[in-house]
């Protein structure tokens, strides 16, 4: 081989492990304002989990502004927000939510939002894709009295009726389903 290929070659390596290196900086740079988190829902029937990232409020309006009303939100940062369930699971209306993987898309509405559960989980939530949706089910939008400073996604069980819950700033939506 000769020195001028074998040089085209080193510099092309150099060129492309340059651009890794700025790539994961920079994502490291977004997950530190954003971490990354999972919350579990588990018990006798079920095994729910959600991978996301949580940006924070950060002195900001949130609902209406940074995440407009009646357009869809990847609901959260960074990656796409991922949600596996190890068994199906039925909404208060009558959606059936396969056991599967999904992401989680949402519409925010000022007194309701609209969850989708969506088959394609594209690499960043910059992407939707509404012809994958597997199930859109309501929540009702709930004030709090004191600012999330941290978008969280949650569980709750309250007499063995599980919802879950989505909260940032000074608002929350629960979403109640059962195991089938």
């Amino acid at each position: 081989m000769s020195r001028r290929l074998i040089v085209i070659f080193g510099s092309i390596i150099v060129i492309l492990l340059a651009i890794i290196a700025i790539q994961q900086y920079q994502l490291y740079l977004t997950k530190q304002y954003s971490p990354e988190s999972t919350s579990q829902f588990t018990n006798s029937e079920v095994n729910i989990r959600v991978t996301y990232s949580r940006p924070s409020k950060n002195g900001r309006v949130i609902f209406g502004n940074l995440v407009p009303y009646g357009k869809w939100w990847r609901t959260g940062a960074n990656e796409t927000t991922e949600i596996e369930l190890s068994r199906d699971i039925l909404f208060t209306n009558n959606q059936l939510l396969p056991a599967g993987k999904y992401s989680l898309v949402t519409i925010p509405e000022k007194n309701e939002w609209t969850i989708i559960f969506n088959t394609k989980i594209p690499d960043w939530g910059t992407d939707y894709f509404p012809e994958f949706d597997a199930a859109r089910v309501n929540g009702k939008v709930e004030s709090l009295p004191g600012v999330v400073e941290l978008f969280t996604i949650d569980f709750t069980e309250k007499n063995g009726n599980p919802a879950l819950i989505l909260a940032w700033d000074n608002t929350k939506v629960s979403v109640p389903f059962t195991v089938q």
